[in-house]
């Protein structure tokens, strides 16, 4: 069972949450990172996907800024952790997806297995932190200019990420 978090203003990621949702079905639940009791919700999945939109010059939505101290609270040790992040490299190309990096450097320092690290090509855009080694950190999605794409980077990020939970009866 996967636990899907993710906070959305303009109802971009909850299109990306809904697109999951039909993708796993019954093998994933779906909440908002503005929820009450995250830590308790959070804490119950040892496979966890982060929706993380970014927002103006580089930050993540603000629900997922309240809650960055309260993920410091988590022991993430055994947990699989997939982020996607969102974001617009027309209009943002030198912060593409900044927004993800804060949740990924928790992530890590709180001992997360971070899954799905995808390649840069394809993408436009002049700079990114969520850039490292080479790759993002996770999948990146852009509605603006490549909405075409959008289904099938996801599926296939699935497939290659959380497989097991697709095939399991």
């Amino acid at each position: 069972m996967i636990g899907v978090f993710y906070s959305s203003q303009r109802g971009k990621s909850e299109f990306v949450t809904t697109l999951i949702k039909d993708k796993l079905k019954e093998k994933c639940d779906v909440y908002k990172v503005s929820d009450e009791n995250l830590l308790e919700k959070v804490k119950g999945y040892n496979r966890l996907i982060f929706i993380i939109p970014t927002y103006g010059f580089g930050v993540p939505h603000q629900e997922w800024i309240n809650v960055i101290e309260k993920l410091r609270e988590i022991d993430f040790s055994g947990k699989d952790v997939g982020l996607i992040g969102r974001g617009n490299q027309g209009f943002y190309a030198a912060t593409f997806v900044n927004g993800m990096k804060p949740i990924y450097d928790v992530l890590l320092e709180k001992n997360a297995n971070i899954v799905g690290e995808t390649s840069i090509e394809g993408y436009d855009f002049v700079k990114s932190t969520a850039v490292v080694n080479g790759k993002f950190i996770g999948l990146v999605l852009d509605e603006m200019f490549m909405l075409k794409e959008i289904k099938d980077r996801l599926n296939n990020w699935l497939i290659e990420n959380f497989e097991e939970d697709l095939n399991e009866k």
